[in-house]
């Protein structure tokens, strides 16, 4: 302690010294303070975590430990460590046994303090984590040195510390699905269970390194694919409308996914949140998407009890899409645009391939009547996912939105940056991270425990 107060006497005199020197730049001595301030509180504080260290380096009652094969090892001395920690590097000294059956050798110590191999404090993990799966990772050093002074020699510690902090987090999630399936963890019900629930999916494109979209067709004039789909997930409760009938979202009660797996591995990962955000207990599932037929197809399968719900801004995408196809035909294109959506509004759909079908299409040449086939396809295809007047009576939403925005800031925001390439294994771990953040899911990143959550409330 003695050491420590030497250590903070010496900074106090430093920094008043250049503080004295500064009072007549407006604004800088105020500013060596606060950097005093924050050195010299890290300091002590970095002092503390040593003399921690060194006070209980050593699990009580330990007697001869054994390896993981349960052989008897034998002490051998100690031996020095660096971690890194919060507030700095930290060292301190522990015994250091050794197996001569299996010549491997470890530190009882480095488990009681709950240091792996890496040798970084959860609060170290944290600040990098947190930084790097919101920003570049060069910005990330930038921002981690100014906001808590930790000097970083390459923003590489950064990418490997997401990277592991995330497939720990994956991890975590799939032996707490395990458990949830074979019922040696429970729900945390919450009483009355929510009236609607909402299942809505989509996905959206990851620019990537070539090695990874090799012999992938794409849409690209060179007909190469430089993306890879992340297929997005999206699930929330609804118990509550406005006076004026719309409805209302409850609450922190949005849970995510995000995966570069395949269609049926999606699904596995949707039926898994389903079950474990207790979704069976709603009385009025809905299942929201656009007209891509993956997506139906995986509802058709895993949720043939939901009203199944086309966006409805998609579909009005796709009558303007149509208009465009005939507008040669029609006198007014506008007049006849509003009165298809008035159509489809009353989810009037035979009407609409009713309507288009009269322009007597057959006799014009070219491929106008394939064209325009093609496009009432997606009408015909989807007319019961299209009532649209009834969803609305009955309070529901019609949107894809929450889903949508969910593309935007689990993959574009952090993903799609200027100049931008990821492998899989570099973006999934990030990835699986922001959909948890989001999600309300900070537990299962940090192993704190397991919370399955409430139906009404935030995964």
């Amino acid at each position: 302690m003695a050491a420590i107060r030497e250590a903070v006497t010496a900074d106090v005199e430093r920094y008043v010294s250049q503080a004295a020197g500064a009072w007549g730049l407006p604004g800088q001595a105020l500013a060596l303070v606060e950097a005093a301030a924050r050195d010299t509180a890290n300091r002590i504080g970095l002092a503390m975590i040593q003399l921690t260290l060194q006070a209980g380096g050593e699990p009580a009652g330990i007697g001869r430990p054994g390896c993981a094969q349960g052989h008897l090892a034998r002490q051998v001395g100690t031996r020095p460590r660096t971690i890194r920690t919060a507030l700095g590097p930290a060292s301190y000294a522990r015994t250091w046994w050794h197996c001569g059956t299996c010549h491997t050798g470890w530190a009882p110590a480095d488990q009681w303090w709950g240091l792996d191999r890496v040798g970084h404090t959860t609060g170290y993990d944290k600040i990098l984590t947190l930084a790097g799966v919101d920003h570049p990772y060069r910005a990330s050093a930038a921002l981690i040195g100014e906001l808590c002074g930790i000097d970083l020699a390459s923003p590489a510690s950064i990418a490997r510390t997401t990277r592991r902090v995330g497939a720990a987090a994956q991890a975590r999630c799939e032996a707490e699905t395990a458990a949830i399936n074979n019922g040696t963890l429970s729900y945390a019900w919450a009483e009355p269970a929510p009236e609607v629930g909402y299942i809505l999916i989509d996905g959206t494109g990851a620019p990537m390194v070539p090695a990874e979209t090799a012999g992938r067709p794409g849409k690209g004039p060179d007909g190469r694919s430089r993306t890879r789909e992340v297929k997005i997930g999206c699930l929330f409760t609804q118990a509550t409308a406005t006076p004026d009938g719309k409805p209302v979202r409850d609450e922190q009660s949005a849970s995510y996914l995000a995966t570069f797996e395949a269609a049926d591995g999606f699904a596995d990962q949707l039926r898994d949140e389903h079950r474990r955000r207790g979704f069976s207990r709603i009385r009025q599932p809905i299942v929201i998407g656009d007209g891509a037929k993956w997506i139906w197809k995986i509802a058709e399968r895993l949720f043939p009890e939901a009203t199944h719900i086309v966006d409805y801004w998609h579909a009005c995408e796709h009558i303007h899409d149509l208009v465009k196809i005939v507008d040669h035909l029609l006198p007014d294109p506008t007049t006849f645009t509003h009165q298809l959506i008035d159509q489809l509004d009353h989810g009037n759909i035979n009407q609409i391939v009713t309507t288009i079908t009269d322009l007597n299409l057959n006799n014009y040449q070219g491929t106008l009547a394939e064209r325009t086939s093609k496009a009432l396809d997606y009408f015909t295809g989807n007319a019961h996912r299209m009532q649209y007047h009834h969803y609305r009576t009955n309070g529901w939403f019609i949107g894809s939105g929450p889903v949508e925005a969910a593309c935007k800031t689990l993959v574009t925001q952090r993903a799609k940056q200027a100049g931008m390439r990821w492998t899989i294994t570099g973006l999934d771990p990030i990835l699986t991270l922001r959909a948890l953040t989001r999600s309300h899911r900070d537990h299962t990143i940090w192993g704190s425990g397991t919370t399955p959550t409430a139906p009404t409330r935030a995964a």
